[in-house]
């Protein structure tokens, strides 16, 4: 008898009227995971769920992730997870090769077990490690487009560093095309991605499968903190691009507009910030909260919300949300690139200090203007990113395709053939 892995769910009865689709994520989703990318996913799970579909989810968890998933558990037929690298112990490449190998085999007995009828691969990284595993008909969405994010990188260093970004950039612009092409679709995240991988992806089908708000305006809630000129970022903390952005935000910008608006408090939100970010925290004009399993009674507090980050791809979640809340919002240009909204009339944009602070300040200082972008915002996102009518182009490419009771069982198959030698 085979011993049920760690974190598994025991399957539920099948019904074989439903699609059902294997999930393999190198994260776990959760709607109060500590980041974007595992919130979208689970929305995602949540949608298929409603539609009558039947989710198979394999994934990595974290240890401290354990209690969320008792709350993904209800939208999906099995659930599967393996050991995080960050779960295990002993030297972190020895670690991250064993947490991937092992996400690795669970997919592929779970892929023999189930016989999904199709397969949905988040994530570059997953779709690497899952290369040569016979499967059936599997969308690649791959979040980041790497070699994108390394040219932007490479636009904020110097010398030598500078050179190595762009060479792996060009490594990865050669490399990461050809394992997209591996899949049979490709699911982008954003309009800018799509743009971005269609030049070099033909001829795999490339759709558009965004990830959608997490926040709705109507959520019943109170401010985090007392009304007033809040100024907030969300964001993981312990990635490096949300990190690049407080520390740039906080040096180059902040102390200009504390100088013109001296009552101004700004809120930096989001799960394990490191010892240099929290340093900033003062206590009085400068927030540093950590993580916050409810995020909307943070965008319900701010005035202005701000993305100062300069190194990102797909689409951010945390600018969604804060349209999404009608929330007005300065960022920079990359940070608009996967969202798509109009500068000046959706929100502002600005990519030096002094421009950012001017467009921070000035949306502090009128109230007409954060009406009246908080409104433009909120209809941009109810128009631009509803995940219905996204999921019904998905399915339409594939409602059509062989189910796994049309198609014929491989195994018995080959065992029918034998026998007939024999």
């Amino acid at each position: 008898m085979r011993r049920k892995m760690d974190g598994e769910q025991s399957p539920r009865e099948e019904d074989p009227r439903k699609t059902r689709i294997l999930i393999a994520y190198k994260e776990f989703p959760a709607p109060s995971v500590g980041h974007a990318g595992g919130q979208g996913v689970f929305r995602l799970i949540q949608a298929l769920h409603r539609r009558g579909h039947s989710v198979v989810l394999v994934a990595r968890l974290r240890r401290e992730e354990a209690p969320l998933v008792e709350a993904t558990r209800p939208f999906c037929e099995r659930i599967i997870t393996v050991p995080h690298h960050q779960a295990l112990g002993g030297p972190l490449p020895l670690r991250i090769a064993r947490s991937y190998l092992a996400l690795r085999r669970a997919v592929a007995r779970i892929l023999q077990e189930t016989r999904p009828d199709l397969m949905l691969v988040e994530f570059t990284q997953t779709a690497l490690v899952l290369l040569g595993i016979r499967r059936p008909f599997t969308a690649l969405r791959p979040h980041d487009v790497n070699w994108f994010l390394m040219e932007q990188r490479a636009q904020y260093q110097r010398g030598l560093r500078r050179w190595g970004t762009l060479a792996l950039a060009w490594l990865l612009g050669r490399l990461e095309p050809g394992l997209l092409r591996r899949y049979d679709q490709i699911l982008a995240i954003s309009e800018g991605d799509r743009r971005l991988l269609t030049l070099r992806c033909r001829p795999t089908p490339i759709l558009l499968l965004p990830l959608a708000p997490t926040l709705s305006v109507g959520a019943p809630s109170h401010p985090a903190v007392p009304p007033g000129a809040n100024v907030l970022f969300v964001g993981a903390m312990y990635r490096g691009p949300n990190i690049e952005a407080v520390n740039w935000f906080l040096s180059q910008v902040w102390p200009k507009v504390a100088a013109e608006v001296p009552e101004a408090r700004f809120y930096a939100v989001g799960y394990a910030p490191p010892p240099h970010i929290l340093a900033h925290a003062d206590g009085e004009r400068i927030f540093v909260t950590g993580y916050a399993d409810d995020l909307t009674p943070w965008y319900q507090a701010a005035t202005v919300f701000v993305s100062p980050v300069r190194v990102a791809g797909g689409l951010l979640q945390k600018v969604l949300d804060a349209l999404a809340m009608g929330v007005p919002v300065v960022a920079t240009s990359v940070s608009n690139h996967g969202i798509g909204a109009s500068p000046g009339r959706h929100l502002l944009i600005a990519d030096e200090p002094e421009a950012f602070a001017a467009a921070v300040v000035q949306l502090l200082r009128d109230p007409d203007l954060r009406t009246q972008l908080g409104r433009a915002g909120q209809e941009f996102v109810r128009t631009r990113y509803n995940l219905d009518e996204a999921l019904n182009r998905w399915e339409a490419t594939w409602k059509d395709r062989p189910t796994r009771q049309s198609r014929p069982d491989l195994r018995l198959s080959r065992l029918q053939a034998r026998q007939q030698k024999g």
